[in-house]
């Protein structure tokens, strides 16, 4: 009960920030009492700062707290095929520290093992770690995407080896739809985002792909395939990724990401579809956005058309690396949280 009751505490103080002890007592429903012993004693292990005082109704000030977010880190990589880039938060999920390391082709996991030390040093202790890939992702290896060195080894073994604790892996556009929806929001925040049905494509000569969310929750599927949208077939024996090529003309690009739109629309229904890579042709989404109307008119009663928004974003990283902050912050806290989050 004791420590149900600790956690009450910092999950109230990582999702409000500073408090009295009265605002604690009241939010958690926990008793004045036993939240004076619980400040105190977070007081002395270094967990919990004062943070000045507040007029109160009697005329004394009430002493405020908050935790200390610097105690410890989190770590997120982004793999890509010229290097990866290194990203540290606090326990509050603010960035403190990024840089990009270029590698050379065919790098393997080990030979991060001097820049990750070179980036650690002077940060505070690393208790958590993400890192997201180009690739489908499931039982601790890629299954796709052009990190094809990566294909026959366990990543999670290697990179467990060089963290030295448990690393959670996942997929690059998941982690990025997820950073879109919770824009504005800090990873520990409460507030549930406005946006919670997101499908987020790539269409780029290295890769085709799309990371979905419907109802607030990520979308994988039973074998992790959930968003191999270039292998997806269309008529006459081609697939998406043959549509999305540079040498293939406006009208049959057209046609092809309306139909794509289509499948996913009328699947999953995502409010905003985000597309994003070197391959996407913005000036032919207005097009493609009439042509998916008009496939699809379907409008409940006194709603909008049930078609998404087609947002083009030319760099989708500032999400992703909201996405990775997010999983990694909630995972430094996975023994406080009192609610799930979206994976």
């Amino acid at each position: 009960m004791r420590q149900c009751n600790c956690n009450l505490v910092k999950w109230f103080l990582l999702s409000n920030g500073s408090a009295t002890k009265p605002e604690i007592a009241e939010a958690t429903g926990i008793s004045l009492m036993t939240v004076g012993k619980i400040v105190n004693a977070m007081l002395e292990e270094g967990t919990l700062l004062r943070s000045g005082l507040r007029e109160s109704g009697l005329g004394r000030r009430a002493e405020r707290f908050e935790l200390d977010g610097n105690r410890s880190c989190s770590v997120s990589l982004r793999f890509r095929g010229v290097g990866v880039d290194f990203v540290a938060a606090n326990e509050f999920g603010a960035v403190v520290r990024e840089e990009f390391m270029p590698m050379p082709e065919g790098y393997l996991v080990a030979e991060l093992a001097p820049k990750l030390a070179g980036f650690l040093d002077g940060l505070p202790p690393m208790r958590t770690a993400v890192a997201g890939f180009p690739a489908a992702v499931f039982g601790g290896r890629l299954h796709s995407g052009g990190l094809r060195q990566f294909r026959q080894m366990d990543v999670q073994r290697e990179l467990d080896a060089l963290f030295g604790i448990p690393v959670w892996m996942g997929r690059d556009l998941n982690l990025a739809t997820v950073g879109y929806s919770r824009r504005g929001l800090a990873p520990m925040a409460l507030e549930t985002p406005e946006l919670q049905d997101i499908t987020c494509f790539l269409l780029d000569p290295a890769g085709h792909g799309a990371g979905c969310m419907a109802g607030g929750r990520v979308l994988r599927g039973a074998d992790f395939f959930a968003g191999e949208v270039g292998r997806m077939p269309l008529p006459g024996g081609r697939c998406i990724r043959d549509l999305v090529a540079d040498d293939v003309p406006d009208e049959e690009y057209i046609a092809g990401v309306a139909y794509l739109l289509g499948a996913v629309t009328c699947t999953v229904n995502p409010r905003i579809a985000i597309f994003s890579g070197r391959s996407v042709r913005p000036a032919l989404l207005p097009e493609i956005d009439r042509r998916l109307r008009q496939r699809i008119g379907f409008h409940w009663e006194e709603e909008g058309n049930v078609c998404p928004e087609l947002v083009w974003e030319p760099d989708i990283w500032p999400f992703y690396r909201a996405g990775m902050v997010y999983r990694a912050t909630r995972r430094l806290h996975s023994g406080v949280q009192m609610v799930d989050d979206v994976f």
